[in-house]
């Protein structure tokens, strides 16, 4: 029976001391981001006129992390690291809260894992109570509402604050945090057009057929009639030429398509 084979002392020192190497300039070029942050700020100036949340920004550099990335290390974890790294930064420039609600473990997942460690959380017990809370709370404040439960028509309800993201942008099997959810946020200081609108309509029959490149992401019935959250690359013209004019319908916001990856 062949003894088992000893590593050599001298290649396990050598690797580990790449490795340091490696986290040292991990390190110095966070360091450097941070610098570069400041003198962002400085440009920018202190006023204030919207939230810094930059959700299309954020999806570009998303899809270019996914298009060079490479090798056996998960993309979910770098995809968490740079989220991690996008929020922290982004509350250098103007700090934020996050309101979230739901399931517990799964709602606090999410928010954390998009939305990092270094951002307050605060979980709430409704989507009523996340809107209250982000519509009248100014533009420091972004809200997390999933979209499994049975909440209500909680869409109704959003007047000043609008949908700007939705989770978990890389949709694949498999990966953490994975409860599908919307980001809730106040007017935005850089706005860019949506690649899906959201939309709230009132009076969708129960077999109304939508058809194609239109989709139903959360809808609630009452005595009073139904009322839907639909998503859609429509403009909300065109939407309201297919679904009929008989419907009511207004825009809530939008997001950016996420990357879909095929099942292996």
């Amino acid at each position: 029976m062949e003894e088992p084979q000893k590593a050599d002392p001298s290649r396990l020192g050598e690797l580990r001391a790449k490795i340091d190497a490696i986290d040292e300039s991990v390190h110095r070029l966070l360091m450097q981001r941070a610098v570069v942050i400041d003198e962002l700020i400085a440009v920018k100036g202190t006023a204030k006129s919207g939230a810094a949340f930059r959700p299309g920004r954020e999806a570009d550099m998303m899809r270019r992390l996914a298009e060079r990335h490479s090798g056996h290390l998960p993309l979910t974890a770098i995809e968490h690291l740079w989220r991690e790294i996008i929020s922290t930064f982004t509350a250098l420039q103007a700090p934020f809260d996050v309101f979230a609600c739901g399931e517990p473990v799964s709602a606090i997942d999410t928010a954390r894992f998009y939305f990092g460690f270094t951002v307050p959380l605060t979980l709430l017990d409704s989507p009523a109570a996340v809107l209250s809370a982000v519509q009248e709370g100014g533009d420091d404040r972004l809200g997390v509402v999933g979209l499994t439960g049975d909440d209500g028509a909680w869409w109704d309800e959003l007047t000043s604050a609008h949908v700007v993201a939705r989770l978990p942008f890389f949709d694949m099997a498999g990966r953490p945090a994975a409860s599908p959810s919307l980001v809730i946020a106040p007017p935005l200081a850089d706005p860019v057009p949506p690649e899906i609108g959201c939309y709230a309509v009132q009076g969708l029959g129960e077999t109304d057929d939508l058809g194609e490149g239109i989709a139903i992401l959360a809808l609630a019935r009452s005595r009073s009639g139904t009322s839907a959250l639909v998503a859609s690359r429509l403009s909300g013209e065109d939407l309201a030429i297919r679904l009929g004019s008989h419907l009511d319908i207004r825009p809530v916001g939008g997001y950016a398509a996420p990357l879909a990856f095929p099942a292996p």
